[in-house]
């Protein structure tokens, strides 16, 4: 399963990346808004997602609102990465669209936690909808 880090750090896209492979995913990197922007026009966009909240030109929460406008009817999870901290962040990131959030520093087990939890909502969803 591919999974997309949107990120303007390359070490966070790095780590992640690292962990997702170990894991046995693929991991898909971009380093800004626009780039995710392109991979949907191209109809390109991995259905698990971790979305850096702040980034140059277009930030996290606008960016998830962006997919979610976009492409209605696939279903995505959509994790925001952020460094920021405190319960309005929390509450904007859910009401933007994300279906978890993650504070940095990266911690190992709980990005494999999210990132399992996220695949299996996926597979449970598209159980769902072949039946």
């Amino acid at each position: 399963m591919q999974v997309l880090v949107v990120d303007d750090c390359s070490s966070v896209r790095l780590v992640v990346s690292k962990h997702l492979r170990k894991w046995g995913f693929e991991p898909i990197c971009a380093s800004d808004a626009f780039e995710v922007l392109e991979m949907i026009e191209a109809g390109k966009l991995p259905r698990l997602i971790f979305a850096d909240w702040v980034m140059p030109k277009m930030e996290g929460p606008e960016l998830i609102r962006e997919i979610r406008n976009q492409d209605p009817e696939r279903s995505r999870y959509i994790i925001m990465l952020t460094g920021k901290t405190g319960r309005e962040v929390l509450e904007t990131a859910f009401r933007c669209g994300a279906d978890d959030y993650m504070s940095k520093p990266i911690i190992e087990e709980e990005l494999q936690r999210r990132v399992f939890e996220g695949k299996n909502i996926l597979d449970r969803h598209d159980a769902v909808m072949a039946s």
